[in-house]
């Protein structure tokens, strides 16, 4: 499993448009086969980022599968007035303002706080 962190700059004061561009959040389209087996989207303080989460093969090919799935670049498109350099289909990992975990600690018996 690997998880990673796309963080883009965001316009100050659009926080509603970009919630209300979610509204259309490609579920079915990525249950469809995208290879992605979670999202998690962050805004806040000028920031947007994008948590993708791959359970199975190579996560440069799911994230570039991901990123060409019409329904993604629809969203892209609607928040692209807003949120700053969003990846587009054909763009280099190595290029891309990516992290990855790090370090994870929680208490011990306490349930996943990242559960939305």
């Amino acid at each position: 499993m690997q998880t990673l962190l796309h963080v883009s700059r965001m316009e100050i004061g659009e926080e509603v448009a970009v919630r209300a561009a979610h509204d259309a959040f490609p579920v079915e389209a990525l249950q469809r086969g995208s290879g992605v087996d979670r999202v998690v989207v962050f805004i806040g303080s000028g920031y947007y980022a994008l948590e993708l989460t791959v359970a199975d093969g190579n996560f440069q090919e799911t994230f570039h599968r991901f990123l060409a799935t019409p329904e993604v670049q629809q969203l892209f498109d609607a928040l692209r007035p807003y949120v700053h350099d969003l990846p587009l289909p054909d763009a280099k990992t190595a290029d891309l303002p990516l992290a990855t975990a790090m370090l994870l600690w929680q208490t011990p018996g306490v349930a996943d706080s990242t559960t939305v």
